[in-house]
């Protein structure tokens, strides 16, 4: 399935890879001044212009929206610059023929020397998405549309307590007004659906310890994150349920531009806890190649590895590939029943200072590939 697909960024990647055709045909004294001067154009319209995008898919016929995207470091007055971490901020919103919409904003500072990230997060979105009942070994012929209207708002505070060891806290808020088949007459009963509606709030508990190089794009150290958060009617939620995350991530360049990055991811949810709420696995991020959702249940656990490298000029590319399989609890997995994707993508370099990168990834699964647009690296 292709998903929402850049009209601007594809030009780019065909304007750079032409100039870079060009440059190398013509007098090689001038091709490294000529490249360096392509490369601040792309990294400025990036920096000071939103991207247009347009695409298709199934669910939503044709979309529109706009996107905008910038990576910076907040200064120091103690740090050199190569030591700041990179802060960043993203923005998307669109709107289909279907009237339906999605608008989104993530803000995500690291500042005070390093001492403190505060991130927040924004959602707002009447929007369908394929159900396909819960479980590892549900059925695509069961597939329903399901249309989802919800408001969400998140935001957090970590604080460096100790060398690269952050403690915080979350505020999460969740007001689905809408959870019922686009269809009526399917096999899922509209009622139970609907039974999914209402407030989700909850607080949650940090801790990561922050050792990569580069949070943005990593080539050595380390990431470590887990949460715990705690929806309960104590703080308005109509549902009570607990979930558990935990992230880690290794990063090794063992030689000069060859990096190998794994990531192993958990959740644990127990309790009240809606449908579009569950542990999932698939989307642009963790088991790419897996429509994003494609399954869910109350754990999820996933592994995957990727090999980055550098192809010509601006521009790297990728391998990956991953497992993962939900079930009600741990105890219930299955050793034959993970699910496997795997694929390859390419980078366009938009942004120097913080490794900021476009990313486009073409993932494979059993029966089927995805098409995947979007900022910097999946992990």
């Amino acid at each position: 399935m292709i998903r929402h697909i850049s009209i601007t960024a594809l030009v780019f990647v065909s304007f750079t890879l032409q100039v870079w055709a060009q440059e190398q045909s013509s007098n090689s004294d001038t091709v490294s001044g000529s490249n360096d001067k392509v490369a601040q154009l792309i990294e400025k319209v990036f920096k000071y212009a939103p991207i247009p995008f347009a695409g298709y898919s199934t669910e939503t016929s044709t979309v529109f929206g706009i996107t905008k995207y910038n990576g910076f470091k907040i200064k120091s007055e103690i740090l050199p610059d190569s030591l700041i971490q990179p802060s960043s901020i993203l923005l998307y919103g669109y709107y289909t023929m279907n009237n339906q919409y999605k608008i989104y904003a993530n803000i995500d500072l690291m500042h005070g020397d390093n001492k403190y990230n505060s991130k927040f997060e924004f959602l707002l979105f009447d929007y369908p998405s394929l159900y396909f009942g819960i479980g590892n070994n549900s059925h695509e012929d069961d597939e329903i549309l399901v249309d989802f209207k919800n408001i969400m708002f998140s935001p957090s505070f970590d604080y460096n307590f100790y060398e690269q060891m952050y403690l915080g806290v979350k505020y999460t808020y969740n007001n689905y007004l809408t959870v019922e088949p686009v269809e009526p007459d399917t096999i899922i009963d509209a009622e139970l659906m609907k039974a999914n509606e209402g407030v989700q709030s909850a607080i949650g508990f940090r801790f990561f310890r922050e050792k990569r190089d580069n949070r943005i794009r990593a080539k050595k150290g380390s990431y470590l994150f887990m949460s715990y958060d705690i929806y309960t009617h104590i703080i308005g939620s109509e549902f009570n349920y607990q979930s558990f995350l935990l992230d880690a991530r290794k990063y090794m360049t063992p030689i000069p531009q060859l990096t190998i990055a794994g990531q192993f991811y958990t959740e644990i949810k127990t309790g009240d806890v809606p449908i579009q709420s569950m542990a999932v696995l698939g989307g642009t991020e963790r088991m790419r190649g897996i429509y994003e959702n494609r399954y869910r249940d109350k754990t999820v656990a996933m592994g995957q590895v990727e090999l980055r490298f550098p192809i010509i000029w601006i521009i790297s590319g990728t391998t990956f590939a991953g497992l993962g399989q939900v079930a009600p609890t741990y105890s219930k997995f299955q050793v034959d029943d993970f699910k496997f994707g795997y694929g390859a993508g390419l980078r366009l370099l938009i942004d120097e200072k913080t490794s900021s990168v476009l990313r486009f990834d073409l993932s494979f699964r059993d029966g089927g590939h995805s098409i995947f647009i979007g900022f910097n690296e999946a992990f």
